[in-house]
Parts: structure tokens; sequence; C-alpha cells
């Protein structure tokens, strides 16, 4: 049984209608104002946060600028200069010169805070160094490199005038909570000399805090809070972050460190070839707007509520004309055809309900009308069907017959009652339910026998067919007519050598071609054109052939203009009929 469908009533689709009539314009102007608002806060923000990267670069510039003047301070002063070139020239007092130069490193490594060591790689291969973690010239950042001439940071400068800052990398410290460092180098030449040649390398390495502290604006260790998240990074040029308020996103990338909630500003700061990123978090500036459209929700809420309440108790009301009559129709779905529908609201509805009501007294006088007819024609049918044969009457008929013949050595004329009550059960019993090609061929096994015996076996039939077709769903007796008349027209005058084709087969899938041919007399142009024409349109009267009528008449009517019928014929040569069918459902599938 199929399921009930799903019904929504007038009151609903009125309660509905309300319903989005009186909030969806107001959830639209709300929506529109939310993103609006949103779209220029977004807005504002970028504007503040690109003033904000435009000092924080210049604040880097300036807090790198300091490191810069002092390594400029060691590579112009003349005391650095003599002791190196006394250290690159081995004498008796080269020991004496690296411990003057240390002294004069370790003031300068507590010159600005912030610095790991400073180092002098010496052109002869000789480092001089002095480091704040360990307080020792022997044990020190770049104690455990063994070629210093063959360091990256030694040839890169000692080719260049200009210094060279690297990307902060992680040293080793006893300082826990330094773990990364950068190096500021610059070429140490003898400005007295003839030539700039460099006799050395001064290397000053700074911790990455300073970057983190110049990039950010702000005191880490302070209490204060913002009113939303806002981070800055510095990053090279593949994205990946060089310094940070956390170190433990150096290395990272920046979209390792980003959500699809955080909004993204850059800045290119060109001193350094570092890229300035601040990225906030959208749900923290925008947590006072979330928490008012949170109250506006509610708000909405408790209208929508109200307004149902009140959309509910009106509706009902309204729609009370329109549930009489419903019921009114329902009790005359059932039969009931004298009812009559109450309503004086004079209205529409009240129109409604007046026709109905006329509508009620012309149903109830056509019923009446019907039942008188009825049963005149139930009497009608009584005496007509006490006029026909009883079938059962008529085979048991022919069984007698048959038994008769048998008893009288008449085995042929037996043969053919038996055939003849065969074929009358198939053509009596569930006529107009399909059967497939496969009952039909047995029917024309019988139909044939009968034929050939009455004609003296003057033709012969023979069925070709794929094994598939055996299967597919016909109409029951379509081709009887069609074979009756090739046997009775076609074969007129013929006393042997008659042959009947039949043929079955698959166009498609879903299409079956029934071939029924001839060699008999054939027919003659004119014959042939009124058969055409007959095929092409059916009438109620006229046409030379009742059967082929028929069969196209039953075409039709099972198949619309999906199937398809042809003739072929030719004076002396025979005649060649065409059906084209469709699949079409089996009797189970009509039955169910």
């Amino acid at each position: 049984m199929a399921a009930r469908k799903w019904r929504f009533s007038y009151r609903n689709k009125l309660i509905v209608s309300f319903m989005l009539v009186s909030l969806l314009p107001v959830l639209i102007v709300q929506m529109i104002s939310y993103y609006v608002s949103t779209d220029a806060m977004k807005t504002k923000t970028n504007a503040l946060v690109q003033a904000n990267l435009l000092q924080t670069s210049k604040n880097l510039d300036i807090s790198l600028l300091a490191y810069q003047d002092l390594l400029f301070q060691i590579i112009t002063n003349d005391d650095v200069i003599r002791l190196v070139k006394a250290i690159n020239v081995p004498n008796e007092d080269v020991e004496l010169s690296k411990r003057k130069l240390i002294n004069l490193l370790s003031s300068y490594s507590y010159a600005k805070y912030g610095i790991r060591s400073v180092a002098i790689f010496t052109s002869n291969g000789s480092l001089i160094c002095y480091d704040q973690q360990t307080g020792s010239p022997y044990d020190n950042l770049w104690s455990n490199t063994s070629n210093l001439q063959q360091h990256p940071l030694y040839v890169s400068a000692i080719h260049k005038t200009n210094g060279i800052m690297t990307a902060p990398e992680k040293i080793s410290s006893i300082n826990r909570d330094e773990q990364y460092g950068f190096h500021l180098v610059r070429k140490l030449s003898d400005l007295n000399g003839v030539n700039l040649e460099g006799i050395g390398v001064v290397v000053v390495t700074v911790y990455e805090s300073v970057l983190a502290s110049a990039i950010n604006l702000t005191d880490p260790e302070s209490d204060v809070k913002q009113p939303f998240e806002s981070r800055n990074f510095l990053a090279d040029t593949d994205g990946t972050i060089v310094s940070s308020p956390d170190q433990s996103s150096i290395g990272k990338t920046i979209g390792d460190v980003t959500t699809a909630a955080t909004i993204s500003n850059t800045y290119y700061n060109s001193k350094t070839g570092f890229t300035l990123y601040n990225l906030i978090d959208q749900k923290e500036l925008f947590n006072e707007m979330y928490a008012m459209q949170r109250i506006s929700v509610l708000v909405g809420v408790a209208a929508l509520i109200l307004a149902g309440v009140l959309i509910f108790y009106f509706s009902g009301r309204l729609t009370a004309s329109i549930r009489k009559i419903v019921g009114a129709m329902r009790i005359a779905r059932h039969g009931g055809f004298t009812v009559q529908v109450d309503d004086r609201s004079q209205d529409e509805i009240s129109s409604i309900a007046l026709h109905f009501n006329r509508m009620m007294v012309t149903i109830n006088d056509l019923m009446q009308e019907i039942r008188d007819t009825g049963e005149k024609r139930k009497e009608a049918e009584i005496r007509a069907l006490e006029a026909q044969i009883n079938p059962h009457f008529l085979y048991n008929t022919l069984d007698s017959i048959n038994w008769l013949a048998i008893e009288k050595d008449e085995h042929q004329i037996s043969q053919m009652l038996k055939g003849l009550a065969q074929i009358l059960r198939y053509s009596i019993k569930d006529s107009n339910k399909p059967v497939t090609v496969r009952e039909e061929l047995m029917w024309m096994d019988r139909y044939m026998f009968l034929q050939q015996y009455r004609f003296r076996s003057s033709f012969e039939c023979v069925v070709e067919k794929d094994e598939a077709a055996l299967d597919f769903y016909i109409p029951k007796l379509l081709l009887q007519p069609i074979i009756e008349n090739a046997i009775i027209h076609g074969f007129s005058g013929v006393k042997q050598g008659g042959v009947l084709s039949i043929g079955f087969r698959f166009i498609t899938d879903d299409r079956l071609e029934i071939t029924i041919q001839d060699n008999g007399v054939g027919m003659d142009e004119a014959s042939l054109a009124e058969l055409q024409h007959e095929s092409a349109v059916i009438t109620e009267s006229g046409g030379s052939s009742i059967g082929i009528r028929n069969v196209i008449e039953r075409m039709r009517m099972h198949y619309g203009e999906q199937a398809k019928f042809t003739v072929t014929s030719s004076l002396g040569e025979g005649t060649s009929v065409k059906l084209l069918l469709p699949a079409m459902p089996s009797k189970e599938e009509l039955a169910g």
C-alpha cells in the first residue's frame, strides 16, 4: 500500500506566509547590517594595522640601526685594527694582542642589550671572540668551527663593502629563554693602508628576542592585554617565520599559524629583506559584535514566538469557514450527498459554501438518476446473459464429439477437435492480457495444424526467432488476423509450394520486429494503397480487411504512436507485413 502523501493544510500555509512576510524582512535587514558593519570594521582595522606595520617597520630599522652603529664603531676603531694586524703577523706579542682585543670586544658586547657574542675572524684564520654566555675566550659560540676562512659568513662579508644581516637560527645557549640568534657581519679593513683589503670579518651575534620586541612594540612581560589578539611575525621571502613573540613558531610557515578566521596584513621591510605579518583573530576582533548578534537572535526568537501565537490565533479565526466546507466534503466523499454547509460570514468563503450546497443537491439528483439507470441496465444484462451459450457447454460438446470420433477410429478428426478446443480456450481466457512470444507460438502451432489440414498441406510454415524474443510480451492473438489473411488470401488458388515465414528479431534491446511474409499471389497497387491507407488512418466504417484494421487498432490502443505497421506486396510475388513493437508490461506487472 502506498504511503499516505503528506498534507500541508491551508491554515499552516497561512501561518508560514505570515511568518515569512513579518520576519523575513527583519532577518534580511539584520543580515545586511551585520555584513556591512563587519566589512566596515575590517576596512578600518586593516587601515589601522597598515599604519601600525609601517611604524613597526620603522621601529625595527631603528633597533637594528643601533647594533649596526655598534658594528661600525668596531670596524673603525684604530685599536681594533692595530691589534688585528698584529695578530695576522705572528710574533712574540700575539697572545698579548689577543687578550687586549678580547677586552675591547667584551666592552662592546655589553654596550647593547641582547648581544650574545662579538667575534673577529682574522684573515690568517684566527678567532678572537667574547661570548657573554661562557665568558671564556676558548669556549664560545664559534670555538667548534674548524676553518673560519671557509665559513659562509666570512666568504660573503670579505667581498662586500656593506654589512650582512642573517636570518635568525638556532644557537647553543645556557639561557633557555634565548634559543635563536642572528648575525650582523661586516668586513674589517685597514683604513690607514694603501688599499681597503679585508684583514678580517667582525661578527656580532644578537638574540632573536631583539627582533621580536621591535616588531611587537609591546613588552611581552606586561600584564596589559589588547582588546583583541594581534600578533606580528617576521618572515623571509619563502614565508618562513624568522622572528615571533612565541619562539615555537620560528621555522614554521605563515600558513601554519593562520586559520580561516585570521585576518592577515603584510608590510615589506626593504632594509632587512624580511616581510612583516600582522595576524588578527577575527573571532576576538568581532567578539562584541557576536555578543550583540546573540542578543538580537534571542530577541528575534522571542518575537517569533509571540508572532507565532498571534498568527496561530488569527489564522484559526480566518480558516474556520474553510474547515466547515472541508468537513462537509469529507462527509460527501463517504456518500453523504445530503450534507449542507451553514455559513453566514457574507464573504468569499460564504459564496463557496453556497455553490457547494447547490452542487450537493445536483449530485444527489444525478445519483438517483444513475441508480434508476443502473437497475434498468442490470435487468438488460441479465437477459443478455441468459441468452448466451455457456463456454463450458461448448467445451463439453466438443469433448463428446472427440470421444465419438475416437470410437469411430477417426483420429484425425479427434486431433482437429482437440486443437480447436485448445484454440478456443486460449482465445477466450484472459483475452485482454499480454502473452509471451513463446505462448503465442504454441497457439500458432495448433492453429497451423488445423489450417494445413484444411488446405491439405498446400503450404508450409517456417519460424525464425531469437531465443531472447521468446520472453517478449505482446498482445494476445495480435498475429492471428495477419496469418489468417496470408493463408486465405495469399495462398488463394495455391495447390502446393506455399511458404509462410514468420520472424522475430530484436532491433534494439527493447524493440522487437515481427515479420510475416508469404510467397502467395500478392496484391495489386490499388489494394496495397488501400491497405496502407488503413494502416495510417483507422475509421469505424469502410476498409477491405476487418482483421488488419483490428490489428492496427489494437496496436495503437496498447502502444500509441510507438508501434509501427508496414506492408509491402507485389502482384504474383507475395506479401510482407512488418510490426515494430516496443516492450510492454507483463501479466504480473499489470496485475500488480
